[in-house]
Order: structure tokens, then sequence, then C-alpha cells
């Protein structure tokens, strides 16, 4: 008898730890960091003295005479400083022949988890930012903030998710056809598919810096989890309307620390 319930006694130990680590992946995998897999983001948690550093790469067929290339590598360090606060810098570049090839921009940024999305619960956070250009033809400075929600469709740490973002950016010394302040909106969703697997879809509308003129997208991704501390993503968005892009692929890996 005592034998038998030190057996049940570990066995429901490991089930719990089991059922631990799994609540543990789904929340990473169904996780959805800055354009990794898609443009979408999520209003997840934040936690203090966490570390993540994301490669990424986006690949873009643009409109125009023969087609135009564009390929822009966006490195990202994010380093939470408090229980729902993280600090962002982002040294992006783009090559190719499109006009803006052979510049970037340093993005720094700052985001705070107001509410965290769990048990069903809706998810706030918001996210000031600064972006500084540099490279070739080099234009001006940009600021702005983010507002993103999350609504889980369950109170499981797997259930499906809603996303919802709103960017306002302001330029501060415009040309006489760029806009200096413009809008970009994206809503979508993401789900698993397997224990280390969730997809995302979402619709984007950008609007571009030159006046009149707008990018908008439908894209799918892919979010896999390779061991505890590693996710890698992919991604393709088709442009519709006269100037978007005909189309664009994401890939980007994260490691946590």
């Amino acid at each position: 008898m005592r034998h038998a319930a030190l057996a049940g006694l570990t066995l429901a130990t490991g089930l719990l730890a089991a059922a631990g680590a799994a609540r543990a992946q789904d929340d990473e995998r169904m996780a959805l960091s800055s354009e990794l897999p898609i443009t979408v983001e999520d209003a997840a948690a934040i936690e203090k003295g966490s570390v993540d550093v994301k490669v990424r790469a986006f690949f873009e067929r643009l409109k125009g005479d023969g087609g135009r290339n564009r390929l822009s590598f966006d490195p990202e360090l994010q380093v939470g400083v408090a229980s729902g606060l993280a600090l962002k810098v982002s040294p992006g570049y783009r090559v190719g022949n499109a006009d803006d090839a052979q510049q970037g921009d340093v993005k720094v940024s700052a985001e705070y988890n107001i509410r965290e999305p769990s048990q069903g619960r809706l998810g706030v956070s918001v996210e000031p930012l600064v972006s500084i250009p540099y490279g070739a033809g080099s234009k001006t400075t940009e600021a702005g903030i983010t507002g993103r929600l999350t609504q889980p469709l369950g109170s499981a740490a797997g259930a499906p998710r809603l996303h919802a973002n709103l960017s306002w950016r302001h330029r501060f010394d415009p040309a006489s056809d760029e806009r200096e302040n413009r809008f970009i909106m994206a809503a979508g969703m993401n789900a698993p598919v397997g224990p280390a697997t969730a997809v995302a879809f979402d619709v984007v509308r950008e609007q571009s810096q030159e006046r009149g003129k707008a990018d908008n997208f439908v894209e799918a991704g892919v979010r896999h989890l390779v061991g505890e501390d590693l996710a890698v993503g992919a991604g393709i968005g088709v442009g519709f309307g006269p100037d978007s892009p005909r189309y664009r692929l994401l890939l980007g890996a994260q490691r946590s620390f």
C-alpha cells in the first residue's frame, strides 16, 4: 500500500511538472514578437531581467518598371529592465535597388505592458519610440507611439488570440511631398497547430512617408520553437492596392537568455 501511494505521488508530481512545461511552451509558441513571423505584435507580459536577441530579414518585391528589390536587415535587442517594462534598440539597414536602399534607421523604444493577456483577459501595452536615420541620403528623424491589444479566445495558455495594433509616427522636418504624421494599422490572430508550433495571420495598412500613398498587405506566418530558448519564424505577405509591394518574405530567429 505504501509503495502504491509513493508511486501515485511520483506520477502526480511528474504530470504536474509536464503540465507546467506544456503551459510554458504554449506561452512561448504563442508569442508574436516584433515582426516575427508577421507584422502584427502581441501585448505580452515582460519579465524583469529577460533578454531577447532577434535577427530578422525582409525581402520586398516592389512595383515599378521591371520591378525593384529591397532587402532589409533588422536585428533587435530587448532587455526587461523592470516588471512590465522593456527597452529595445534596433539598427536596421536596407540594400537593393529601391529608392531608399543603402540607408538605415536606429530605432530606440520602451515597451510598457499595462495588462498581461492571460486567463481570457484582454492584454494592453504601449511603446513610444524614436527612429534616427543614417546612411546615404538619410532623411529626418521620426518619433511616435504604438498601442497593442491582445484578446485570448479562452482561458487556456494555448488558446487562439486576436490582436490589434495602432501606430502613429511624426516626422520632425518632412519634405514638401512627405507626410508630417502617418498611421500604421494591423489586425490579426494566431493559433497553435502543434506542441511547438503556431500559425499567424494579419491584415496591415501602413501610410507611406510620401503623401497620398499607402502599403497594404495580407500576411501569413509560422513560429516554431527549437528547444527552450530559441524560436524561428517565417512569413509571407501579398500586397494589394496600387502603391503596395507585390509581395514580401519575412525570416527571423529569436534567442532568449
